[in-house]
């Protein structure tokens, strides 16, 4: 009978559990937390705006989701007979994790009982797909993508009370998709301070994305302790620099235009957080730069050919998707250093062209965007304008008749549009309110259920009225 020898073999053994990985995850974010609560709780109530309870919504956001998720799996593994007790839920299935991305990710004035809705979305498609580490999609993500396709009628700004009153604009991108991805400085960054309000933090947006100081050092904390690869978030930050400082270069816009896409939205939020995660994310070196630039590519299309002003939430998913095919290429051409240095090569002059067309197609549109009158008459003491404007869904997607008596709006009528949500704004009389606040339009709310669609209105009435007054 042959007997087989057995010995000892030589390993490389790693002092970070899974255990340790996520705790050091939690460490990060604590002080992003912290910086949230103080910006959209304690902030706001200093300022004279809001009481106690809204002070400490931030921390509730964040909260009741990480709840939710602990009960939703603890109920999901009772249900098939194989009841789990809290301390495995929460220190080997990590429960919690979801919920707490959730509430650094989603909109601040998002109603409560749909944030419990993400985390049991979020909850699931983590435990449906054989629970932690077998799961395809970021779970976080994938809630809050669910929301945003079923219910975005229903989600909240993400202005605090104190921002609403102060700050006449968005969010900076939806500022910036606002105005067909080209502003001025002033425009783009003045509106919120200084690209140093954006490095710090104090700029409108979700709980965990403004303040880029506190990411970065969370990305220094989390690569000294080896939890994360460094090559995702820094091919992906790169890709978006570079495409941003192209487009700026063709419209005639300084590195500032870079630098407000890099601290803008939730990039380096999710570039160091999200799009690192181990289970939905290439395991190998070449994988993790593959997907770097993938996603660097992905971001800058939605931001800047859509109506989607950030693209950081899709991207990531995409790739999760693409995740299984990257691990495949990357076995096959594991040891074919040229074939990888070709694809990478390959990637990075397609990130060039694409930047290029990128930027020459934004200053073609800014051209026809100057020409917003499309007719124009006058009868009696009445002139009447025909002008056409941006909505959510594209250039040239709003059509409104408006007519002047003297220099006063006396009506506007809506003759075409391509938006989906246009009949909240006609339920909402939007178009008589405007000519009621004439005088006021940077007061005028929008409306609920309709921002973009509402806000490009008031926009280009706004045009109109700036027109009539130079001509």
């Amino acid at each position: 009978m042959m007997k087989f020898k057995v010995r000892d073999g030589n390993f490389i053994k790693s002092e970070n559990s899974t255990n340790k990985m996520m705790y050091h995850v939690i460490i990060a974010l604590l002080p992003i937390v912290i910086f949230s609560f103080y910006k959209n709780g304690i902030l706001p109530v200093v300022k004279g705006y809001g009481n106690i309870l809204s002070m400490f919504r931030p921390l509730v956001m964040v909260i009741i989701p990480m709840i939710v998720g602990v009960f939703v799996e603890y109920i999901y593994y009772y249900i098939r007979g194989d009841k789990k007790d809290f301390n495995y839920l929460i220190n080997e299935s990590f429960a919690m994790i979801p919920g707490l991305f959730i509430g650094l990710i989603i909109s601040l004035n998002t109603p409560i009982w749909l944030v419990i809705i993400v985390s049991i979305i979020a909850s699931l498609s983590k435990v449906l797909c054989g629970g932690f580490g077998k799961n395809i999609f970021n779970p976080a993500l994938f809630g809050v993508l669910f929301i945003t396709l079923f219910f975005k009628s229903f989600v909240g700004g993400y202005l605090n009370l104190y921002e609403i009153d102060t700050i006449s604009a968005a969010t900076p991108l939806a500022n910036l998709s606002a105005n067909g991805g080209i502003l001025d400085y002033n425009s783009a960054v003045g509106t919120y301070g200084s690209l140093l309000n954006f490095f710090i933090g104090n700029i409108p947006g979700s709980l965990g994305e403004t303040s880029s100081l506190l990411c970065i050092l969370g990305f220094i904390y989390l690569c000294i302790n080896k939890v994360i690869k460094f090559r995702i978030p820094l091919y992906y930050i790169a890709v978006v620099f570079i495409i941003s400082l192209i487009v700026g270069l063709c419209n005639n816009l300084g590195i500032w235009y870079s630098l407000f896409h890099v601290l803008s939205g939730g990039l380096l939020f999710g570039a160091i957080f999200m799009a690192t995660d181990p289970v939905t994310t290439p395991i190998s070196k070449f994988g993790q730069i593959l997907a770097g630039i993938l996603l660097g590519i992905l971001t800058m299309s939605f931001r800047l050919l859509t109506s989607y002003p950030e693209g950081v939430l899709l991207s990531i998913l995409i790739i999760n998707v693409l995740t299984i095919f990257i691990n495949k290429l990357s076995i096959k051409i594991n040891f074919n250093k040229l074939l990888k240095g070709i694809i990478i090569g390959f990637l990075m002059v397609l990130v060039i062209v694409f930047s290029l067309l990128v930027g020459n197609y934004l200053k073609n549109e800014r051209v026809k965007q100057v020409d917003f009158i499309i007719d124009s008459k006058v009868v009696g003491n009445k002139t009447t304008y025909r002008a056409r404007g941006r909505g959510y869904t594209g250039n040239n997607a709003i059509t409104l008749d408006i007519t002047f008596l003297g220099d006063k709006i006396v009506d506007i009528s809506l003759v075409k549009s391509t938006e989906t949500y246009i009949g909240l704004v006609n339920n909402a009389n939007y178009l008589n309110i405007i000519v009621d606040n004439q005088d006021n339009l940077d007061d005028i709310d929008t409306v609920s259920g309709a921002t973009y669609t509402s806000k490009y209105i008031k926009q280009l009435v706004g045009k109109v009225v700036e027109y009539h007054e130079n001509n």
